[in-house]
């Protein structure tokens, strides 16, 4: 009794057709998904990097502020309003988007508050803010 190589595979076949296919087209719609999260996590990776830079640009300002503050405490001079306003300028010249500076000395206890608002930011959002209080005394 032989048997009949040939039939058995033809019948496996014809029993198969179409498989390949199918697990193809499900292979490349898993690997779809997965280049969609590598895009995704690249999107917010890039928006994470950009805020950060705000952050670290606001904190550079203040503390410029603080240092001049300090300055004119320690040579005592009295016009900080002068200083101020230049400050406020560099702020708002400054990378930051639509940025503005602002500081509230009240009996040598200062309060530098820097906003600004993200262009990714919606307009019911809250700006971005950082704030800083200092004695300067």
């Amino acid at each position: 009794m032989g048997v009949d190589v040939n039939n058995k595979y033809n019948n496996l076949r014809k029993n198969n057709s179409g498989s390949v296919l199918l697990e193809v087209l499900i292979s490349i719609l898993l690997f779809a998904f997965g280049v969609l999260g590598l895009v995704g996590m690249q999107s917010i990776s890039t928006q994470n990097s950009m805020s950060s830079q705000d952050r670290a640009v606001a904190s550079i300002l203040a503390n410029d502020m603080v240092s001049q503050m300090w300055a004119r405490n320690i040579s005592r001079q009295a016009n900080l309003t002068v200083d101020i306003a230049a400050w406020q300028t560099r702020v708002q010249n400054s990378i930051l988007p639509n940025a503005n500076g602002n500081v509230a000395d009240v009996n040598g206890l200062a309060t530098i508050t820097i906003t600004w608002r993200s262009p990714s930011k919606a307009a019911t959002e809250n700006d971005n803010r950082y704030e800083t209080t200092v004695f300067v005394n």
